[in-house]
């Protein structure tokens, strides 16, 4: 992407982001789907992992991996709590996770718990991990001036979420057949989270404009609707990147 068009999509992104976080539901929406994704999207992986994998090395450490994120969903509810507006209802359709799994066919249906698929459902976490993270950069910054005391868990958050990389590199090499293979799905799968998140992002900017969720006046809205509606119909220089965050 043309240097200054990335830097146009990052400036939209960061005000799209303060008005979001400027009004009480808006900060609930967001951390609301934060303390889900922690919980319910990351759980997934988990279960599934402890339920067929035959590892106890590799048990402990999704165990360890597992503790840290439920945590993390407390800390974000918390925060939730405090923003002063009702828990929204997230529906299925606006969760990362079953998008990226409907692009792979159903990656969680088709998991078949050999050396192979260890290595993807690695890659995979770690291709959600490396997103979290350029969002949570992003979401402190936003959040520090409405509200520091969640800045301040985004912050701790984000560097359990760098440690977690770190288990996902590891255990992802330990179980691949070799590093052509490795380099090769690792790609894939980033180019598939990068496709599932620009769809996500139009979806979170439609939710927040359907909803009044964003703070300012009501020419913006109409401005910001314009934006998507471009993003929608596939224009490269903004396609992905409304949400807040380039691609990872």
């Amino acid at each position: 992407m043309n240097p200054s068009l990335q830097q146009l999509n990052q400036l939209l992104g960061r005000h799209f982001l303060d008005r979001l976080v400027a009004t009480p539901r808006g900060r609930a929406w967001i951390l609301w789907q934060a303390s889900e994704a922690e919980s319910d999207d990351e759980g997934r992986f988990f279960d599934l992992l402890l339920e067929r994998v035959d590892d106890p090395e590799l048990h402990r450490l999704i165990r360890r991996h597992q503790a840290d994120e439920t945590r993390h969903a407390a800390l974000y509810a918390e925060c939730a709590e405090r923003a002063g507006a009702p828990r929204p209802i997230i529906p299925p359709e606006m969760k990362l996770l079953d998008r990226v799994d409907r692009a792979l066919g159903g990656f969680f249906d088709g998991f078949q718990a050999d050396r192979r698929s260890v290595m993807e459902a690695y890659l995979l976490l770690q291709v959600l991990e490396e997103r979290a993270v350029t969002q949570f950069a992003m979401l402190e910054r936003a959040f520090r001036s409405r509200d520091p005391r969640t800045a301040d868990v985004i912050q701790q958050v984000s560097e359990d979420e760098e440690r977690h990389l770190k288990y996902c590199r590891a255990i992802s090499r330990r179980y691949a057949p070799d590093e052509a293979t490795h380099a090769a799905e690792l790609h894939r799968f980033r180019d598939v989270e990068s496709r599932a998140f620009a769809e996500h992002s139009r979806a979170n900017m439609r939710h927040a404009l359907d909803n009044g969720l964003l703070a300012g006046p009501r020419v913006e809205a109409l401005l910001w609707r314009g934006l998507l509606a471009l993003g929608e119909r596939r224009q490269p220089a903004i396609r992905t990147r409304f949400w807040g965050q380039a691609a990872a």
